[in-house]
């Protein structure tokens, strides 16, 4: 037995408290999400920028399967060999390679661009007066990204939504929605 305990006082164990989750925790959790994502969505907005999930290793090892990549939308005229931008290819596909060529085009500008990990340039040449040029990446982001905005992550949302809305109006609560303690 310890001494403190002997002595009538609680030991130092004892009073040492863990955090654990109340009533309000969801609530506080929903909220720092919902922070997120407005700002995440105002800073988009706000500098023009387009997040772009790497679906392929075409990029590697600059850009991985996975990865999320920010880009910012700018001229075609302000692209310079070595950048990389991400264009649509004519089907409506959008490709983030490297730029290997830029030479003006009537009122555009003329792309060819090629993946770091690919041995050749891209077949198509691409035409454009404005692209998305890659600003900033984090390696893996790029997934819970595809998920959150993908059948699976609204189907999740909507719970988190009724799961808020029941924690929020449950049965705890009496008519004037005051809490009720059990």
């Amino acid at each position: 037995m310890h001494d403190s305990a002997r002595r009538g006082k609680p030991s130092r164990i004892s009073r040492v408290r863990g955090w654990r989750p109340s009533r309000s925790t969801p609530i506080s959790i929903a909220a720092l999400l919902g922070l997120v994502c407005v700002s995440a969505t105002a800073a988009v907005t706000i500098f023009d920028l387009t997040p772009i999930v790497v679906r392929s290793d075409s990029m590697a090892p600059e850009l991985n399967r996975g990865d999320l990549a920010i880009a910012r939308s700018a001229s075609a005229g302000d692209v310079t060999v070595g950048d990389v931008i991400s264009v649509k290819d004519r089907a409506g596909v959008r490709v983030t390679h490297r730029v290997v060529t830029v030479d003006p085009f009537g009122s555009s500008i003329q792309f060819t661009l090629k993946g770091d990990a690919n041995a050749v340039p891209d077949a198509q040449v691409y035409n454009a007066k404005s692209i998305d040029k890659v600003v900033w990446s984090a390696p893996k982001l790029g997934y819970p990204l595809a998920v959150a905005v993908g059948p699976v992550g609204i189907f999740v949302g909507g719970l988190l939504v009724a799961a808020l809305a029941y924690v929020i109006s449950g049965p705890w609560r009496g008519s004037t929605g005051a809490y009720k303690p059990y």
